[in-house]
């Protein structure tokens, strides 16, 4: 099934100059041309192509499954309550997950939550 992959209009001849290359450290592409010149599209016109993009994604998340663990804290990454922080309060079926924000107790979907833990950087030896 062939793939599309857009870029910026202003990348297209570097990219044509790899693509015409023998041998390349980039996996092999041709770039799409229609009556002898490669097409410009807007940003607007791709505009539904990555909304139903993205509404795929979203739906393989809500159909993953996530363990959280009691008292472990929690970020909204998306939604209407996007950047809300709270404490896992009940881990539920993996579905979804009963979370305190400030002192009210709210069922959130598990793929709509992200860890609200800060990453230390690594320790060099």
């Amino acid at each position: 099934m062939p793939t599309f992959v857009f870029a910026r209009a202003s990348q297209r001849y570097d990219l044509a100059s790899i693509a015409a290359q023998p041998f390349s450290e980039h996996p092999s592409f041709s770039i799409f041309r229609h009556l002898g010149a490669i097409p410009t599209i807007s940003d607007a016109e791709i505009a539904e192509a990555r909304r139903i993009e993205e509404r795929g994604k979203r739906a393989a998340r809500m159909g993953q499954r996530q363990a959280f663990t009691i008292g472990q804290p929690v970020k909204v990454t998306e939604g209407p309550g996007a950047g809300l922080s709270g404490e896992v309060v009940k881990g539920g079926d993996g579905k979804f997950v009963l979370v305190a924000f400030a002192g009210i107790n709210m069922k959130i979907g598990a793929w709509l939550l992200g860890t609200d833990e800060v990453q230390s950087p690594p320790i060099a030896a």
